[in-house]
């Protein structure tokens, strides 16, 4: 329920965060939303947090960092830690109203450069959206919600924060991916390997997990990393092999199916083929040092 206050009406649900919030990369700490009136103005103010503000009708003037940028319904600005921030209403003719979300954690500069927004850059355009509200208002629900167990209250507002993040990312402006790959997809597309590689993952996968066409993919992999993606999961596949091999007491069987391989042949063909000797004589030769 809106109160009423000096500049506006509104509603303010807060949140005080349990350790398992805290050990994760972000977390709630404030929302709410509101209606301004005629000759709304904050600032100029700094918080020790992140605040993203919704602008859901009329328009609304931000000015930080010696930029002055007038949003109009749908726009979002978030305010970062530290910095100073002035907004009001451009007039008194048309309704304002906001709708805002306030969080802190670690990586909620990474959250919101996901999403298109800087310290020096933190407008965009058009944001809101119906599904956007929907979720908001799920959230708002959830903070009003009284007599909940903590650790309850914290596990929903995290899946659907999650869920709010997820979409919010999606609706920044994407990169032209056939044109350009993101500085350090490549190392995750590896990574992914490396995490992966003994599920029998294909190249295919790789390329659908970087967002990128097969062929495109497999060219500017092998031309940052050296090596093809198809020989980059061998390695991985092998190196693991030969780990197993020296220190575990695993059978060649039981190594062949853990990387996956269908059969012991796949694997000790494949084995000899990357090593010029059998599983069981690498293991014998190295074992012997």
């Amino acid at each position: 329920m809106m109160l009423e206050y000096d500049i506006e009406f509104a509603e303010f649900l807060y949140y005080s965060p349990t350790e398992m919030d805290i050990e994760g990369p972000f977390w709630l700490l404030r929302a709410g939303h509101g209606i301004a009136k005629p000759g709304y103005r904050v600032g100029p103010r700094r918080i020790e947090c992140y605040s993203i503000h919704f602008v859901r009708e009329g328009s609304l003037v931000v000015e930080s960092g010696g930029k002055r940028t007038v949003l109009q319904a749908g726009d979002v600005f978030c305010m970062y830690p530290n910095r100073t921030y002035v907004y009001y209403r451009e007039n008194d003719r048309d309704t304002l109203q906001l709708a805002w979300l306030r969080f802190d954690g670690p990586g909620m500069e990474g959250l919101l450069a996901y999403a298109g927004f800087k310290p020096e850059a933190p407008c965009r355009r058009g944001k809101w959206n119906a599904q956007l509200q929907v979720m908001i208002e799920g959230i708002f629900e959830e903070l009003r919600a009284e007599g909940r167990d903590p650790i309850a209250t914290c596990l929903e507002l995290k899946s659907m924060l999650y869920r709010f993040f997820s979409y919010f990312i999606q609706l920044g402006e994407a990169p032209e991916r056939d044109q350009t790959v993101k500085k350090g997809s490549i190392a995750h597309s590896m990574d992914y390997i490396k995490l992966h590689a003994t599920e029998g993952i294909t190249v295919q996968q790789v390329a659908n997990f970087a967002g990128l066409n097969r062929t495109y993919f497999s060219t500017i992999f092998t031309k940052s990393a050296g090596i093809s993606p198809t020989d980059y999961i061998a390695n991985v596949k092998m190196n693991k092999a030969k780990e197993m091999l020296l220190t575990t007491s695993a059978s060649v069987t039981e190594i062949a199916y853990s990387l996956g391989y269908p059969t012991l042949f796949a694997f000790t063909r494949a084995f000899k083929n990357y090593h010029s000797l059998s599983p069981s004589s690498y293991r014998k030769q190295n074992n012997s040092q």
